[in-house]
């Protein structure tokens, strides 16, 4: 950036006192980026028990089978291992009448052909069967609703957090109001460990600097990179500030949170 100072942003870009277009209703807009995050939070945690509770469904009758299904002894007729998917076909008797049923192996154990076992059987469809340890249930599947939920769970913890900083800084912005001053965002550039979100360095028109870091949020700031001293107004102090960068046209202006990387510096 050098040693040169700010150029002044032009009337088409901010109010006369330097504030930018509707002050007020841009500061309203970062409390409503906190309550679009909130809102997003509770739609995922209800994702996440809608998931957690598609588990519970599928692993349930396996369960119930094994809670209230006739327990009765068995015989191994044979254990197939060579197709991938192993199995071991059972028999057992249901009231004085042979039955035969086939289940799927997903314990990893292997079985003994001629072997004696505990075999589970629904008295209203003796052909469902299960074994204590075998119990019909694919793993994957529950891996996966595992990992599914979890994966929202973390998204919905993620958007908690974003709604309560972008509270913050409403109430930082609210204090301090915004500050004109010219942009340049500088990405971590190029890719290599410790990679961190990009420098935003501010000149200020009383001519002092900030350098603040991109905080993570879906409001990214990489792809302002190509126009440097960009005007924009910053707002709040420490860790709750926000850049606001002019588009220079009609739409409007663009919001950023960041954080001052030499904290120290209060705007109000």
């Amino acid at each position: 950036m050098g040693e040169e100072t700010a150029s002044p942003l032009t009337p088409e870009e901010t109010a006369p006192d330097g504030t930018p277009p509707d002050p007020a209703v841009q500061i309203a807009r970062l409390r409503v980026f906190g309550r679009r995050a909130l809102v997003i939070a509770l739609l995922l945690l209800v994702a996440a028990g809608g998931v957690f509770a598609g588990l519970i469904v599928y692993e349930h009758p396996a369960r119930a089978l094994l809670r209230d299904g006739v327990h009765v002894s068995g015989k191994v007729l044979w254990f197939d291992d060579l197709r991938g998917a192993q199995a071991i076909r059972v028999s057992y008797d249901v009231g004085g009448e042979p039955s035969y049923a086939t289940i799927p192996v997903t314990s990893g154990r292997r079985y003994i052909v001629g072997g004696t076992l505990t075999v589970i059987y629904d008295p209203a469809n003796p052909s469902r069967a299960r074994t204590i340890l075998e119990d019909r249930l694919d793993g994957r599947v529950s891996g996966l609703f595992w990992i599914l939920g979890l994966f929202v769970l973390t998204f919905a913890g993620v958007s908690l957090v974003a709604s309560v900083r972008w509270r913050r800084r409403h109430r930082a912005v609210l204090r301090t109001g915004w500050r004109p001053a010219v942009a340049t965002v500088s990405p971590d550039y190029p890719v290599r460990r410790g990679r961190h979100l990009p420098d935003i360095l501010v000149e200020y028109r009383d001519g002092s600097r900030a350098e603040l870091r991109a905080s993570m949020s879906c409001h990214g700031s990489t792809y302002l990179w190509h126009r440097p001293r960009r005007p924009a107004w910053v707002g709040g102090s420490g860790r709750d500030m926000v850049v606001l960068f002019s588009r220079g046209d009609r739409r409007r202006p663009y919001a950023v949170p960041a954080f001052d990387r030499k904290p120290g510096l209060d705007l109000g």
